[in-house]
């Protein structure tokens, strides 16, 4: 999944999304081999798409993603379940009165490049379809006067949705294709 087509995504919703952690605090590392500028491999001359993550405090980093005039920052989490990383990203940008979300990748590796893997929403959407009761979740109504039928959010507790996570880790359908970065 090419770095803008990441972008589009995560503005239009099209991202499996948490009211709550997929980490806990114990779960939770810092690798400095995260911090920096990261650009998608594949178009090496896009300067104006890079991710940027920076230490925040803690164990927390701040990363942040261009979209144009705007910029969009998530207060993000490495985390590690049986052995594999994870980065759960917490928006920072809401408008009042919305509920905060965070969202999941699979980290693949991170040197010489960051692989990372959304959890695929469409393979959730028709997991959900044909057995509501996989994990906890509602439709939120789409807005305004959108035929859209809503966006799938996870309302599922940190311990449930750790479960779930372990449970299709090896399930490749469960993950989207790979995004690749490049430091910078």
């Amino acid at each position: 999944m090419p770095l803008l087509g990441l972008t589009l995504a995560l503005l239009t919703g099209c991202v499996v999304t948490s009211i709550n952690p997929f980490y806990t605090t114990k779960d939770v590392s810092f690798d400095a081999t995260l911090l920096g500028k990261w650009g998608d491999v594949d178009q090496p001359e896009k300067t104006d798409i890079l991710w940027t993550f920076e230490r925040a405090g803690g164990q927390t980093y701040q990363l942040t993603i261009p979209d144009g005039s705007t910029t969009n920052s998530f207060d993000a989490h490495l985390f590690t379940l049986d052995g594999q990383k994870f980065l759960d990203c917490f928006t920072r940008d809401r408008i009042p009165y919305s509920a905060p979300t965070h969202l999941l990748f699979r980290i693949n590796r991170m040197t010489p490049q960051l692989e990372l893997q959304l959890l695929s929403y469409k393979w959730l959407g028709e997991l959900l379809e044909k057995d509501p009761k996989a994990i906890r979740h509602i439709i939120a109504p789409a807005a305004g006067d959108s035929e859209e039928k809503g966006l799938l959010v996870l309302t599922a507790d940190t311990a449930e949705l750790q479960t779930f996570i372990r449970k299709h880790l090896k399930n490749t359908n469960a993950w989207d294709d790979p995004m690749v970065l490049q430091k910078r």
